[in-house]
């Protein structure tokens, strides 16, 4: 075969490559897929029992159904938690109606403290449509290992404690995967948007 009739078969060979490539491209840009495969484990499903700030057991089930945005924090906290539960209200507000769509849950990380009704008038505080959510220690232990959320007890001179714990909002869809987090430092827009999209 001549060195011309080579050159023309691997550009033959070249171009239905990229044909194929191309319509792969199409194909998984424009058809919808199912859950993407590295998505993991639903870890916002795994089983817990807890008791919400009425006082009522709650469970993993209580929170499905629908997104969720959960924040893991405690009442005495001096800044980071009024501070993000303040601005979750105010996103609440900004997504009116829509805000029905969204489960938001407080869970203290320090229970021996934040009994129910130390939760019920913190998160009334902030906005009646936070669930403030408390129970035994090793229960929320065992929820946040599950949900790869930190908190440590740390003394403090003269025999009191405080928590230190992930300052993040964690976001969850409606079956429970993990959807991503909302930064305190990110713009009130930058949140609302990802708030859009959960929702949507």
């Amino acid at each position: 075969m001549k060195k011309s009739g080579i050159l023309h078969n691997v550009r033959i060979v070249l171009w239905a490559l990229v044909a194929v490539a191309a319509v792969a491209a199409t194909y998984f840009t424009v058809v919808p897929r199912e859950r993407s495969l590295d998505q993991g484990v639903a870890f916002y499903s795994t089983p817990f029992k807890l008791t919400n700030h009425d006082g009522a057991e709650v469970t993993q089930s209580d929170f499905l159904g629908k997104p969720s945005a959960w924040f893991y924090g405690f009442t005495q906290c001096p800044e980071v938690c009024p501070t993000t539960l303040a601005e979750m209200s105010q996103l609440l507000d900004a997504l009116g109606p829509d805000a029905d769509k969204l489960n938001v849950v407080f869970v203290s990380v320090d229970p021996e403290r934040d009994t129910v009704e130390v939760m019920k008038d913190y998160v009334a505080y902030f906005d009646q449509r936070i669930v403030g959510v408390t129970g035994e220690l090793e229960a929320v232990s065992a929820m946040a290992t599950a949900r790869y959320v930190y908190f440590e007890k740390i003394p403090l001179d003269g025999g009191d404690y405080t928590m230190e714990h992930s300052a993040n909002v964690q976001l969850a869809d409606a079956d429970g995967y993990f959807f991503g987090t909302l930064d305190g430092e990110e713009p009130v827009e930058t949140r609302l948007a990802k708030l859009r999209r959960l929702i949507e």
